[in-house]
């Protein structure tokens, strides 16, 4: 007779939302499959509502409330530690699942056995205004439709993605990152990948969950921010996949300010074409930010573009100041390959449209601050 498989479901919460938890604790179960629910409440101060716990029975459903923040990563490390089960499926707290989301997990362990791990499906709502809009156009949740897009990838969102604990052996979710998240999952799951000869995960798109938008799709800039400081520590713990590239937006007005700062205090007449610079800069980024746009076939409209290149800055600057603030100055300039590929030898930078016409106009720039000013 064939191992019934197991699955264990971790599920880092830090609200209990009742009308998204208990769905979820209640999905349909396959009977050919063992599932348990490992909940894992990272708010001390939270008290479990009485809907949540009366389905805790300790056998088939688990809940634990940190007794004081331990941040994503080890919340979810304390949910793998929970279970056994040969699968892990994590789970964000404020999805809505397929009714089948376990039976299809469950075919595809039983078809694929081999896999080291699946990722599934994570669809948003459509966008009902200009700040979601602008989200899905500058690329920053393509991560969650990866599995209806690619046969396999290097990593996947933690919101929807299930993978064997073989697999994982002794990998976890790294502390060195912070507690707010960013760059911890995509740590995570490079490493397994690594441990397993670099296989990709199996992506799975009738594995599906919808995620609604954050804040109400009201403009919210401080999650982009953190997903910027996060990353920040990605080439630095995984230099096999980092590479210089040109200086981003913030890297050079941060330059450029520095530049100003010195060369005013040599002589009080550079203050003029300096501060130029800082605006001709600015204004190169507005254009290649919004020529790329366009190049994307992205919907005309102010709104969205205004907050293209509010969302694009504002994520380079968390990686900037992540750097900074470790005083890690060899970061500037310093990229990550998400895809889980090797820098090219021999390649320095890569191109694209949007740092094509960047450096066409930067010489255009400098030719008018020194024919204006020299």
């Amino acid at each position: 007779m064939a191992k019934q498989v197991s699955i264990d479901v971790v599920i880092p919460s830090f609200r209990l939302e009742e009308k998204y938890l208990l769905p979820i604790l209640q999905l349909k179960r396959p009977e050919s499959a063992i599932i348990r629910f490992y909940l894992v409440a990272d708010n001390p101060a939270l008290v479990p509502a009485e809907a949540i716990k009366s389905l805790v029975d300790n056998e088939h459903v688990f809940l634990t409330v940190n007794s004081r923040n331990l941040g994503a990563a080890l919340t979810r490390n304390k949910g793998i530690e929970m279970g056994q089960g040969d699968w892990i499926l994590f789970l964000d707290d404020d999805i809505v699942c397929n009714a089948d989301l376990l039976e299809t997990y469950v075919h595809a362990i039983e078809q694929y056995p081999e896999e080291i791990g699946f990722i599934g499906l994570v669809n948003l709502p459509k966008p009902g205004k200009s700040f979601s809009h602008a989200i899905l156009a500058n690329g920053s949740m393509d991560t969650f439709t990866l599995a209806a897009k690619y046969d396999s990838a290097a990593w996947g969102a933690t919101a929807n993605l299930m993978i064997s604990r073989k697999a994982v052996g002794d990998v976890r979710f790294s502390e060195r990152y912070p507690k707010f998240g960013g760059g911890e999952d995509v740590d995570f799951f490079i490493n397994i990948r690594e441990r397993n000869g670099y296989r990709n995960y199996k992506t799975l798109p009738a594995a599906a969950v919808a995620h609604p938008w954050w804040d109400n799709e009201n403009a919210n800039f401080k999650r982009f921010f953190r997903y910027g400081v996060g990353n920040s520590f990605l080439p630095q713990l995984n230099p096999k996949y980092a590479y210089r590239d040109l200086l981003d937006g913030p890297e050079t007005l941060f330059m450029a300010v520095l530049a100003t700062i010195v060369l005013s205090v040599i002589n009080i007449h550079w203050l003029a074409p300096m501060l130029t610079l800082i605006g001709g800069i600015l204004l190169i980024e507005i254009i290649a930010i919004i020529v790329q746009a366009l190049k994307r076939k992205v919907k005309p409209s102010l709104a969205t573009f205004r907050y293209m290149v509010q969302l694009r800055f504002v994520y380079e600057s968390g990686i900037l100041w992540g750097n900074l603030t470790r005083f890690r100055l060899a970061g500037i300039s310093q990229r990550f390959n998400f895809d889980g590929s090797f820098p090219k030898k021999g390649k320095i930078f890569e191109t694209n449209t949007y740092k094509t016409i960047k450096w066409i106009l930067y010489p255009v720039l400098v030719f008018f601050i020194v024919k204006r000013f020299m």
